[in-house]
């Protein structure tokens, strides 16, 4: 059966440095926690040999399938990166049609997120002629926006995309993503995922926001526009929980304890960065004292993500834990 007709075919690929390497390993313990039946593929660009064997035991801890393929660290050197917080790891999704030719569909996922519900939609939904299917982005920059051709509301994130492999194969749009990357006369400030939107214009099948749904409260404009049961958490720019607490964090926090014994150790804070994080603090204080709307928002929006959200995704996940961890001790 193909990935579209059987759901437990889902073949979820992320790809990482050794910087991300603990955000490699609770996106798959978290998408296997509400999807046991998933395969799972991870690009390793650079991952050192002690997390190398720490994926490798997380496969067997989980009964799942994780094929480690190593792309060589110089694959990208002829591309820039423009944006602070990434590397060049975030060109790797583009290798994945050729990476796995006999792979009609594959669920790309950023290892900076955390899965926190069922996605076998992702695996059902029919693309038709589509090259990807993707979340629109909620806080995209207008700029960007008007130098791919798109509007807001049809450019997409990058960091989940539901890819037809066909499609890519016979069209060579990775091909065509690497050549607008390397285009001097047209900069992407949002490299590939730019690239992404522009090769794959008028073709992008829009999912629901709950599929990405970032965790900067500052993305949100008002309330309404925060998705009513997120299904996938994105950890966007610099808020990575592997690094220092952030909003929706518990929910991340709380698979990294189900696999402490493997996690990588902790990274330390740079000053600087906590710096700015104190900045940031003392501004939302400032906005929030002189009545100020946008921070007014910010703090409500924090509230209801680490309140209202993580709280009830904490109840339903311990108790679900917990009855897994009792069958399994029958087992």
């Amino acid at each position: 059966m193909s990935a579209i007709e059987d759901t437990t075919a889902m073949f979820i690929v992320t790809g990482s440095d050794d910087n991300y390497a603990a955000g490699v390993m609770v996106l798959i313990a978290s998408a296997a926690f509400h999807n046991p039946d998933a395969r799972f593929a991870v690009l390793d660009m650079g991952i050192g040999p002690e997390n190398r064997a720490r994926i490798d035991a997380l496969a067997d801890r989980l009964g799942v399938s994780i094929d480690r393929v190593e792309v060589a660290r110089d694959a990208f050197d002829h591309i820039a990166v423009a944006r602070s917080h990434l590397t060049r790891s975030t060109y790797l999704r583009l290798l994945i049609p050729d990476l796995f030719p006999a792979e009609d569909r594959a669920i790309y996922m950023d290892c900076d997120m955390v899965v926190m519900d069922d996605l076998s939609l992702l695996a059902r939904v029919d693309l038709g002629d589509a090259v990807v299917a993707a979340v629109p982005c909620p806080s995209p920059d207008p700029v960007e926006v008007a130098a791919t051709g798109h509007v807001i509301g049809s450019y997409v994130n990058a960091g989940l995309l539901v890819m037809n492999l066909p499609v890519w194969r016979r069209e060579g749009v990775a091909a065509r993503c690497l050549e607008l990357l390397s285009d001097p006369e047209r900069p992407l400030l949002s490299e590939d995922q730019s690239a992404i939107n522009i090769a794959a214009h008028g073709r992008i099948l829009p999912l629901e926001a709950r599929f990405n749904t970032y965790s900067d409260p500052g993305s949100y404009k008002q309330a309404a526009d925060f998705p009513d049961a997120p299904a996938v958490v994105h950890y966007v720019v610099n808020n990575k929980p592997w690094i220092l607490p952030t909003s929706l964090g518990a929910i991340w926090q709380f698979h990294a304890r189900r696999i402490a014994d493997l996690m990588p150790p902790r990274r330390q804070l740079p000053l600087r960065r906590r710096l700015s994080l104190l900045n940031r603090d003392r501004k939302m204080y400032l906005g929030v004292a002189m009545r100020r709307r946008k921070y007014r928002m910010r703090r409500w929006m924090l509230a209801h993500m680490n309140g209202t959200v993580a709280r009830a995704y904490l109840a339903r996940a311990k108790a679900r834990a917990s009855a897994m961890d009792q069958a399994g001790s029958l087992a």
